[in-house]
C-alpha cells in the first residue's frame, strides 16, 4: 500500500480522495486509482458515498498514547477489544502473540521517544499478523546514535546479534532477537531501512525503504505455530542465560566479498558477552585471509571461553577459515 495512504490512516484513522490527492500533489482521479488499488489488494475498505466517502484500513488500528503507557495495559485493551480472536488461539499461539506484542509495545513505549503508537492484529484460522507502529525517532537511528555507527543500515545489522539496547541498565536487548526468531516472518522498518527476517527459508535481508517517521514492526506466524516460545529460548540459552547467537556475515560487508579486518571487527562488535557464536556465511562466496584471521584466530585468542562455529560455508570460504583455526590451535 502507498506510504502516503499508510501515513494518513495512521494520523487520522482513515483517508479520503481529497486528502490523498493533497498529500501526493496529484489529481483526484490519480488519487482515486491508488485507493481503488488498495481496496483491490484488501488493504482498505470504503465507507460512505460520493464526496463523503472515506477509506479505512481493512484491519482496524488501535491507537495508544505513549506517555505513562505500559505494555500490559496495551495487551489488556486488545484482549478486551478482540475477545473472539484471542479466544480462538491455541495455547502456543496465545503465548507467542502475548510475548511478541508485549516486547514490541515495550520497545515503542520506552525507546521510541514518540507520542503515539498504533497496533493492528488480524487473527485468522491459520495465521496471525501483527503490526505495531510509533511516531518516534526510529529504532535504527536510536541504535546508530548510541553505538556511534555510521548508518541506519549498520544499526539494522547490529540488532540481529541480540543483546543490543540503548538502555543496558534497564533492558537486556533480548526482545527483538527472540521475537524475530519465534515468528515465521519479521520486518522492522525505520529510518529508510527495512530489516527482513524470513524464518521459513532462514533468510536475512536489509534493504532500503521509503522514508517515513518512526518504527514499523510487522510480523506473522502460522497457526498452529511451527515453533514454540520455549523451544526458541532453549535453542539460544544455556543454564538460563542468553549465551548463543548467530551473526549473519553478509549483513556486515560493504560488498559481496569480505576481505578486511575492519569488516571482521564490525561483525564481532558486541559479541564478547556470548559463549557460543554461530558465524553464518550464507550468501558469501569468498573471504580474505585478514577477515578470517580476525574472526577465527584473533578474537578467540582474546576470548578463549567463546566458541566460534562457522556454518554454511562454500569451499573458498572454508579454506581461509580452516587456515585461521589451524593457526589458533598452534598458539
Amino acid at each position: 500500500m502507498n506510504q502516503a495512504i499508510v501515513d494518513l490512516c495512521r494520523r487520522n484513522g482513515f483517508v479520503t480522495t481529497t486528502s490523498l490527492a493533497k498529500q501526493l500533489k496529484v489529481s483526484r482521479q490519480a488519487a482515486h486509482r491508488q485507493l481503488a488499488a488498495a481496496i483491490e489488494a484488501g488493504a482498505l475498505i470504503a465507507e460512505g458515498q460520493a464526496r463523503a466517502r472515506r477509506y479505512l484500513p481493512a484491519v482496524p488500528a488501535f491507537a495508544f498514547p505513549l506517555a505513562n503507557q505500559h505494555e500490559d495495559r496495551v495487551l489488556a485493551t486488545l484482549r478486551e477489544k478482540l475477545p473472539a480472536g484471542f479466544r480462538s488461539l491455541p495455547e502456543a499461539g496465545d503465548r507467542i502473540l502475548t510475548y511478541v506484542l508485549s516486547e514490541m509495545a515495550n520497545n515503542a513505549i520506552e525507546h521510541s521517544r514518540g507520542k503515539r503508537m498504533t497496533v493492528q492484529i488480524e487473527i485468522r484460522k491459520k495465521l496471525v499478523e501483527l503490526i505495531i507502529e510509533d511516531d518516534g525517532i526510529g529504532a535504527f537511528e536510536s541504535i546508530r546514535a548510541s553505538r556511534e555507527l555510521l548508518s541506519a543500515t549498520e544499526a539494522a545489522a547490529e540488532i540481529t546479534k541480540g543483546k543490543v539496547t540503548t538502555m543496558p541498565s534497564r533492558h537486556s536487548g533480548e526482545g527483538v532477537f527472540f521475537t524475530s526468531k519465534v515468528v515465521d516472518h519479521f520486518e522492522m522498518t525505520a529510518n529508510s531501512v527495512a530489516l527482513v527476517i524470513d524464518n521459513t527459508i532462514e533468510d536475512y535481508t536489509i534493504r532500503t525503504a521509503p522514508k517515513s517517521r518512526g518504527t514499523r514492526v510487522a510480523l506473522r506466524f502460522a497457526l498452529p505455530p511451527t515453533r514454540s516460545l520455549q523451544s526458541v529460548f532453549a535453542a539460544w540459552t544455556e543454564e538460563s542465560e542468553f549465551s548463543r547467537t548467530r551473526t549473519i556475515v553478509k549483513l556486515f560487508g560493504l560488498g559481496r566479498d569480505f576481505v578486511s579486518r575492519s569488516e571482521a571487527r564490525r561483525l564481532l562488535q558486541g559479541l564478547e558477552s556470548f559463549r557460543e557464536i554461530f558465524v553464518d556465511f550464507t550468501g558469501v562466496k569468498s573471504i580474505g585471509q585478514g577477515f578470517a584471521d580476525e574472526v577465527f584466530r584473533v578474537f578467540p585468542l582474546h576470548h578463549p571461553t567463546i566458541r566460534m562455529v562457522p556454518v554454511n560455508m562454500v569451499d573458498d570460504v572454508k579454506f581461509f577459515v580452516d587456515r585461521a583455526e589451524h593457526a589458533l590451535r598452534r598458539q
